[in-house]
């Protein structure tokens, strides 16, 4: 090998490396935003797909955006209704729901409607920032959730 074919090729590795760097400092986006609320009856038993009226499949989840309510659906997302169901390690079902991300201020307002009957109002607080999301305090109904948890009797 010559010079120049060192040279070259000394060239397209170092051409290489450099393009494959990234600069951008901002790596990441954190989004920690989840509210979680165990519906029970007067005995204390799961609510959640206890009932036909309180099956998963009824429940719907607007966003406030302005003086409106929109109901919420997203298809690329793995929760495109904003919503899902869990077993707690209790064997217990708790509804997770994405609070709205439409802002007044650092405030957002979400109607939960379990059915046609039955409608709740969470109101979150976040801290917004560079890439980051993240609901630091919660109300349902008016009462302030424990760590985005809530346990309600209906």
């Amino acid at each position: 090998m010559n010079i120049k074919s060192i040279t070259f090729l000394l060239f397209v590795v170092i051409s290489l490396v450099v393009s494959s760097c990234d600069n951008q400092s901002d790596c990441c986006a954190l989004i920690d935003v989840d509210t979680r609320i165990h519906y029970v009856n007067a005995a204390g038993e799961n609510l959640i797909n206890s009932l036909e009226e309180f099956r998963e499949s009824n429940i719907k989840v607007y966003f406030k955006n302005g003086e409106d309510f929109e109901y919420v659906y997203n298809s690329n997302l793995d929760s495109p209704n904003m919503h899902r169901v869990d077993e707690d390690p209790d064997g217990n079902l708790v509804l997770t729901v994405y609070p709205s991300n439409y802002y007044e201020g650092n405030r957002s307002t979400t109607l939960i409607e379990l059915n046609n009957g039955v409608v709740d109002t969470l109101v979150g607080e976040f801290e917004l920032g560079d890439n980051r999301e993240i609901c630091t305090k919660a109300w349902l109904n008016g009462v302030p959730m424990t760590d985005r948890y809530i346990q309600i009797e209906r």
